[in-house]
């Protein structure tokens, strides 16, 4: 057996989000996982003696205008784990971690509501999938950021009709795609196998200023 044999293999689905993505993908190649980079359509994967134990979905929520265009993240997400789920590596192989990547705007924001409401879905559906799959030994986590382009939009002024200030990182520097992926690689490292169903916000701290005016 092959060093490279050994590698536990990863499945990362891109819609969107390409800074953050090369950025996942690298932090897990660095962490010894051998990467399956899909962009679109997953169905692609056919080989029925594949096993998985790592899986990224990125639907695009961060990118500028805050929402991804023909795409329903909380829906992809779901179909995505129903057609992948016989090749997730269940507890007897060591389990297997998906984790989905979203938007600050999950906690809601005037100028974005479709984001919003987009956002809030796949929160819901990470929560549902870990209920779904704990006990074969599955767990889905999302890890959350803020819009690439936040401290640009809050520069412009208030949302439109509001006195609401886009939110910005409270730790002084921005939020860089290699510290979503960061987060992301813990949620996949074999240590957190005991953490499933929960909302990891990688944002310096920008949702608790969510709907005010800071």
């Amino acid at each position: 057996m092959t060093e490279d044999d050994e590698k536990r293999t990863a499945l990362v689905l891109s819609q969107g989000d390409e800074e953050v993505t090369a950025a996942v993908v690298h932090a897990l190649e660095r962490d010894g996982w051998r990467v399956t980079r899909v962009d679109g359509d997953v169905a692609a994967i056919t080989d029925p003696g594949l096993t998985i134990h790592g899986v990224v979905y990125l639907p695009g929520l961060l990118s500028s205008g805050g929402y991804p265009q023909k795409v329903e993240p909380a829906v992809s997400l779901l179909e995505l784990v129903d057609l992948l789920r016989p090749h997730l590596a269940d507890r007897h192989q060591g389990g297997s971690r998906v984790v989905a990547v979203g938007s600050r705007d999950w906690l809601g924001w005037p100028s974005r509501p479709l984001a919003a409401a987009q956002s809030a879905a796949l929160v819901a559906a990470v929560r549902s999938l870990a209920l779904a799959h704990g006990q074969a030994g599955v767990t889905v986590n999302a890890v959350i950021g803020l819009l690439v382009d936040a401290a640009e939009r809050r520069d412009i002024g208030p949302a439109h009709g509001t006195h609401l200030y886009e939110p910005v990182p409270l730790t002084g520097e921005p939020v860089e795609p290699d510290d979503i992926a960061a987060a992301v690689a813990f949620f996949l490292d074999d240590r957190s196998g005991y953490i499933t169903g929960q909302i990891l916000h990688c944002c310096g701290g920008a949702s608790l200023l969510s709907s005010l005016s800071a």
